[in-house]
């Protein structure tokens, strides 16, 4: 395929992507929940290790929201959060845990960074947030959400995971500030992890959510629906709700346990025509990919907690993430069809990808891994971050809204923006230059820990800096292949030497072009 783009594009182009590019970076507040993540929760009965994983693409309203890994410190002080993104705030008691998180770069320089979407704490407690979620009008007409004070997913991560000794202490956290402060704008799901169990929590309207436990022997969906269905009020060990909920709903003829089991799906879930394509399929899917059962649509009504046909390990649920109805008419990328009406789980507005992964017998350095995809999972590498890292790699910093020949964020857009200029052309090449850097990177990370566990009881820092030494070789070696990637695929689609204007507005457009709209 020959592309119209070469080293020779007009001044009239280049003055109106440099335009955008001013735009970008000084009026880009950051963006209000977008509904468009997709979340992959997995037990440890149901995993192949034992482990326990939590996973979600994090999707946005483009394809330059870069997102960047930082390490917040132990803070013994006491202070106030401020949102970015509207006027909640939250006392923050002092004795702080640190974490690592991976903030929007929107928030770089301001008091408290916003949307920082997934996030280990030094307990070893792993969050994601969030699934964005609609609750029904019936509810919201009672208690609706509390716009520009309420909590939104800006600020989740940041004034919940500083504090989460547990899962199940995360949650009651972040259930009291639901509350307290409300939720704006939009519903949520989060989910939270640690090294015993999984808790996933939804909102109900704007003061009232539900959280439940994972069965440990299932796993759980989601994509931007609400999919609690029944529940049982008498069983705190494996259901917490807002103080008085059941009474709330009793109270306002939302429910009557004389005549019916609660179904929280049907009393708490918005559920349109848009869901039919926008939501249902994704779910659909992955429950047929995990489970290996076709279930119909149900009107929203699919099994909540599944068992899978097999144990599932941390490449399934790759694959699941990375899915675009692959070997059905409705793959849009390969069918070269933007206008599909099935929304794919994999698309090029996600901003990043995570697995996080918590193995209950390892040290806790090597314990819990976040495995990042940066930009669209289907096209994108998942690099393990070990909780015991030490120095943060460069090259996943200082990514901003303006492009860059540096970061690790840019350097997998153009990439991946190359790619979708003849997806049925490279992808191939892409999806197997990626097969093989991860197969290969699983192999080095054995071999790491082998080496990490042969060290740590004598001496930690050493141990650590096997970790480190792993890290920093499999980041360079990420770098050399993308960009060995990006200049084959610019050769064989003719396209000469891009400038970095010419591939923003490359980028823009390809994104623009296979955006499917939301519900």
């Amino acid at each position: 395929m020959k592309c119209d783009y070469d080293s020779s594009w007009s001044s009239a182009s280049g003055i109106a992507t440099l335009a955008l590019f001013v735009f970008s970076v000084l009026f880009f507040l950051p963006a209000a929940p977008v509904a468009a993540c997709t979340t992959i929760l997995i037990g440890p009965e149901a995993t192949e290790d034992g482990s326990l994983i939590i996973a979600r693409n994090e999707d946005n309203a483009g394809a330059s929201d870069a997102q960047n890994i930082i390490r917040h410190a132990p803070r013994s002080d006491a202070q106030v959060f401020f949102a970015n993104d509207n006027d909640f705030t939250w006392p923050m008691p002092p004795n702080a845990l640190g974490y690592v998180a991976f903030p929007k770069w929107q928030s770089q320089g301001k008091t408290n960074l916003s949307f920082e979407e997934t996030g280990v704490n030094d307990y070893g407690v792993s969050i994601s947030a969030t699934e964005t979620i609609f609750n029904s009008e019936s509810i919201l007409a009672i208690d609706p959400y509390v716009q520009g004070t309420g909590i939104t997913e800006d600020s989740i991560t940041s004034v919940v995971l500083p504090y989460a000794t547990s899962a199940r202490e995360g949650i009651r956290l972040l259930g009291h500030m639901i509350e307290n402060a409300g939720v704006s704008d939009d519903g949520f799901g989060v989910a939270l992890s640690d090294r015993n169990e999984i808790w996933y929590l939804e909102t109900a309207s704007g003061h009232h959510w539900v959280a439940q436990r994972l069965p440990a022997d299932t796993f759980f969906v989601s994509a931007n629906q609400g999919r609690f269905q029944e529940l049982d009020f008498q069983d705190p060990m494996n259901v917490m709700t807002s103080q008085g909920f059941e009474e709330f709903l009793i109270q306002n003829h939302l429910y009557s346990p004389e005549k019916e089991a609660f179904n929280f799906f049907k009393c708490c879930i918005s559920n349109s025509k848009d869901d039919h394509t926008y939501n249902y399929p994704r779910v659909r899917e992955l429950l047929r990919l995990f489970s290996g059962i076709e279930y119909e649509y149900q009107d929203g009504l699919f099994p909540v907690f599944v068992q899978p046909k097999r144990k599932l390990t941390v490449q399934d649920v790759a694959e699941g993430l990375r899915n675009r109805y692959q070997g059905t008419p409705h793959d849009p990328y390969m069918n070269e069809n933007p206008k599909e009406v099935y929304r794919p789980i994999s698309v090029m507005r996600a901003s990043l990808s995570h697995i996080t992964q918590t193995r209950p017998d390892l040290p806790r350095d090597i314990a819990v891994i976040n495995y990042i995809a940066l930009g669209m999972p289907d096209l994108g590498v998942y690099m393990p971050f070990y909780k015991g890292l030490i120095d943060l790699p460069s090259a996943y910093q200082g990514a901003t809204g303006q492009i860059d020949d540096h970061s690790m964020f840019w350097r997998s857009r153009k990439m991946q923006a190359l790619v979708l200029q003849d997806y049925p052309l490279l992808a191939s090449t892409a999806h197997q230059a990626i097969a093989e850097f991860e197969a290969d990177l699983a192999v080095r990370q054995s071999s790491m820990e082998t080496e990490y566990l042969a060290l740590w009881q004598q001496d930690r820092n050493a141990a650590q800096k096997v970790i480190q030494e792993f890290t920093d070789q499999a980041v360079a070696d990420l770098e050399r292949m993308l960009d060995e990637l990006i200049n084959r695929f610019a050769s064989e689609l003719e396209m000469g030497i891009l400038t970095d204007d010419q591939f923003f507005e490359l980028i823009m457009d390809i994104e623009k072009k296979f955006h499917f709209h939301g519900a």
